[in-house]
């Protein structure tokens, strides 16, 4: 029993000191937040139409005129373009227009949620890509400490631990977790704490974990909220998949599925922020 509240207690302590002891802060998109204010005013408009139909009316107009503003947010427009088939099987237009302010003040949440980032982030990182947005940027090279689950005994985030702590090297965010898919289900294969730079340490294999140096490459990225759950593993995975095939360039998928996560497990599940990632690469010619 003193084994085991031993190992909670020296568990609380690391995190605590990992994430809470580094000054929390967080990443706004302007483009969004400008939209966010205008969508807000909108709902309230439509909020003092008595008349349902024209409330119904208002807000799908809110909904049509966001759609294109935000057309990068696919998560929105999944949200929307749901709602709007799904209040044709409603008849009563009073239900029909609070449907769509529902998902009209979910859709807010959406664009006014800030990524909040707890820990250093390596050095040249692309800043956080908003929820429900995807995109295609650049990571620079980073090195990392890599471990298996297999190999790690299920402890891999421990393991990682100790091995940063062993070498000195400071805590970072995000931590990278890859993911394996299986009949529908994702699980996580392996993690990586990324140094905050490439001069730190050295490479090369250390026990079970393994240090190197990525290369400089191009991701397909969508911001996420709330928990890295295999149902929004798929939602994403189909948002980069639809993204890499109507980008301009010829991209192909490099590798498999990674979750970027930047919050610690004291951050309320629905303040928590995580991308999800596909390496890409162009084909050779």
């Amino acid at each position: 029993m003193k084994r085991i509240f031993g190992f909670v207690y020296f568990s609380i302590t690391m995190l605590i000191h990992m994430f809470i002891g580094y000054p929390t802060y967080a990443f706004e998109n302007q483009s969004q937040s400008l939209e966010a204010s205008n969508l807000r005013s909108a709902i309230d408009e439509a909020n003092k139409i008595k008349d349902p139909k024209q409330r119904l009316d208002s807000l799908r107009a809110a909904s049509d005129k966001i759609m294109v503003a935000c057309k990068e947010n696919l998560m929105v427009r999944d949200i929307l373009a749901k709602t709007a088939k799904d209040i044709s099987k409603i008849d009563d237009i009073a239900k029909q227009a609070d449907a769509f302010r529902a998902a009209l003040l979910e859709t807010l949440v959406i664009l006014t949620f800030k990524p909040r980032v707890e820990a250093p982030v390596p050095a040249g990182f692309p800043a956080p890509t908003p929820v429900g947005v995807v995109e295609i940027k650049k990571l620079p090279v980073y090195r990392m400490a890599k471990v298996n689950n297999g190999a790690a005994g299920g402890n891999s985030f421990f393991t990682l631990f100790n091995h940063i702590k062993k070498n000195n090297i400071e805590m970072t965010a995000p931590v990278e977790m890859t993911m394996a898919e299986k009949n529908g289900k994702f699980t996580e294969s392996s993690m990586a704490f990324l140094y905050q730079e490439t001069t730190l340490g050295k490479t090369g294999p250390q026990g079970n974990v393994a240090v190197l140096d990525t290369t400089e490459c191009m991701v397909a990225s969508v911001g996420m909220r709330g928990s890295s759950t295999s149902e929004n593993m798929e939602s994403a995975r189909r948002w980069l998949i639809e993204k890499i095939k109507n980008a301009p360039e010829a991209y192909e998928i490099a590798g498999e599925l990674k979750v970027m996560g930047y919050n610690s497990p004291f951050m309320p599940e629905k303040l928590r922020y995580y991308e999800v990632q596909l390496p890409l690469k162009l084909p050779a010619k």
